[in-house]
């Protein structure tokens, strides 16, 4: 009888011991990927689709965690080397401890498309890099913006990542194609949610915008065709301000003009005159226009000596300061 006791005694210590344990984490890259992007819709969709501004971080966070592993998941299914920073030193024991560094999610996106031979446009490219800049400035600086922009930002990259996962991931998936499967069809009904609010937004602008089409250019802050150039330039839909300059310079550097230097405008004499810049009259025809004064110089010819603008019918072709500085030294 004690020894009966004794058994059951041990057997109920057994079943507790085997309650108390908790599960270990088994998350692979795929899975950590999918489970960041399932949280990122969490907080997307708080508050009926307007979520605050701290549900509006950890969004932030979470997707653009979601955009790096998922991408370097489809780098490491072309080959494990793929994801370290340095190419060279690329071990396969590192590799499987998990001790190096990796490269970042434009290099990601780089090689994709260079040895994948996948094609990530550029304004998808973008649209990541955007959403990199401020998940950085909100984890390392803090960050004030508008709720508007990353919203954009936001449902931009859900709409390019889940077309990459089912074109890109899912097709080669064994154990996990049916979680992913089942997730994406989740997340497609609720990408509606986040879109609408962008599809809303822009409708309701698209009237005051269409008479300033021909000097409304892209807003390299939340993709939309809404800054209004002119003495204060201003995006109608995230509400980003920037001073003429500061509008030029970013339009130019970023890669959204045909050059990255400014020019100097004749009639307002500031260097804001964006080469080759797409306006929403005409998205695929490159403009030459100051964001300052909005006058275009499209048809005007450049200097011989300076490179500044020279009115079309003016001969020769240089500009008065340098024909007088010739002049002088005759």
């Amino acid at each position: 009888m004690t020894d009966q006791r004794n058994s059951d005694e041990q057997d109920a210590q057994q079943k507790r011991r085997v309650v108390r344990r908790r599960r270990d984490m088994d998350f692979t890259p795929v899975r950590n990927g999918m489970d960041f992007l399932l949280s990122a819709f969490d907080h997307l969709s708080q508050r009926n689709g307007e979520p605050g501004a701290r549900d509006l971080k950890y969004a932030v966070l979470h997707l653009q965690a979601a955009v790096e592993v998922l991408l370097k998941a489809r780098l490491i299914r072309e080959h494990w080397s793929l994801v370290f920073s340095d190419l060279n030193k690329a071990k396969r024991s590192d590799y499987e401890k998990g001790s190096f560094n990796s490269c970042s999610v434009l290099g990601a996106v780089d090689r994709l498309n260079n040895i994948v031979a996948l094609q990530i446009t550029k304004e998808q490219r973008q649209a990541i890099d955007n959403l990199a800049d401020t998940r950085n400035a909100l984890t390392h600086l803090g960050h004030t913006g508008s709720v508007y922009a990353v919203e954009a930002q936001a449902a931009v990259v859900l709409d390019f990542l889940l077309t990459f996962i089912h074109e890109e991931l899912w097709p080669k998936l064994t154990s996990e194609g049916p979680y992913v499967l089942n997730t994406m069809h989740q997340l497609r009904a609720r990408l509606g949610e986040v879109k609408a609010l962008v599809k809303q937004r822009s409708q309701r602008l698209e009237k005051e915008l269409q008479p300033l089409a021909g000097h409304t250019v892209q807003c390299p802050e939340c993709q939309q065709w809404s800054v209004v150039l002119g003495d204060d330039p201003t995006c109608r839909f995230c509400l980003m301000d920037f001073t003429p300059y500061e509008a030029a310079q970013w339009y130019a550097e970023d890669g959204y003009a045909a050059s990255d230097k400014l020019s100097l405008c004749p009639r307002c004499n500031t260097h804001t005159v964006v080469i080759g810049a797409s306006v929403a009259q005409n998205k695929r025809a490159g403009a030459d226009i100051c964001f300052g004064c909005t006058t275009e110089y499209t048809n005007w010819r450049l200097c011989e000596a300076c490179g500044e603008f020279v009115p079309p019918d003016k001969e020769p072709s240089i500009c008065d300061g340098c024909l007088g500085d010739y002049y002088e030294q005759f």
